[in-house]
């Protein structure tokens, strides 16, 4: 008999690309977002991005559209409320049947109509290692705190602010000479070699374990 994990690798290596679908959702650059692309355009995240998502203008949209990726601009109406908002981005990632959603440098926190209509299928990448360093400027965080070690986690989005549970982590130094641009450009490049490798882990539904 096959255990749960054979069962998931099988059924993974016989199931159509097509059917593993991830959708990401960016504000910026999308610098997570084209290395996923990358690694799905040289077949080693196997599964398809039906949409990237910006909820405002951003480089991003336009690199995703040169891997000939669908790209939408999705803002926040004048006066809109964060769940009215959340409730249409829902309604309109639906249609996409996406099995997995990547925020990339999203910058929202999502709220319950995000969280409910796609439970355990919204990760994210934090340039810190959680629970430590939190929100925004983590880097500034870990420089300001005097800590030896830093790096990046990827997790489970929930209602807080990174505060799900941690799926992977990877760690990077913290040389005596760094400034916050040259630690951010470090852990950015652990994020990309990491984030790509749990996505990939989460769509084959088999364990994550910490590189």
């Amino acid at each position: 008999m096959k255990t749960l994990k054979e069962f998931f690798s099988s059924w993974f290596l016989s199931t159509p690309q097509s059917k593993r679908r991830i959708v990401i959702l960016i504000s910026g650059r999308g610098s997570n977002m084209q290395a996923l692309l990358e690694k799905i355009k040289h077949g080693k995240l196997r599964a398809q991005c039906t949409l990237v998502v910006s909820d405002r203008k951003a480089k991003g949209l336009e690199i995703a559209k040169n891997f000939g990726v669908r790209s939408e601009l999705f803002e926040k109406q004048k006066g809109e409320a964060r769940e009215a908002f959340d409730k249409r981005l829902a309604e309109r990632l639906k249609r996409e049947k996406p099995d997995l959603i990547v925020c990339a440098g999203y910058l929202r926190i999502l709220s319950s109509p995000m969280l409910q209509a796609f439970p355990n299928r919204i990760v994210n990448i934090h340039p810190a290692l959680l629970p430590a360093f939190p929100g925004l400027n983590a880097q500034k965080q870990a420089l300001d705190y005097g800590v030896k070690i830093t790096g990046c986690t990827v997790h489970w989005v929930d209602s807080g602010v990174d505060t799900g549970k941690i799926l992977a982590q990877a760690s990077v130094p913290v040389l005596a000479q760094d400034t916050e641009a040259t630690l951010s450009a470090r852990i950015l490049k652990a994020e990309h070699a990491l984030y790509w490798k749990t996505v990939e882990t989460l769509l084959c539904g088999m364990e994550v374990r910490s590189v």
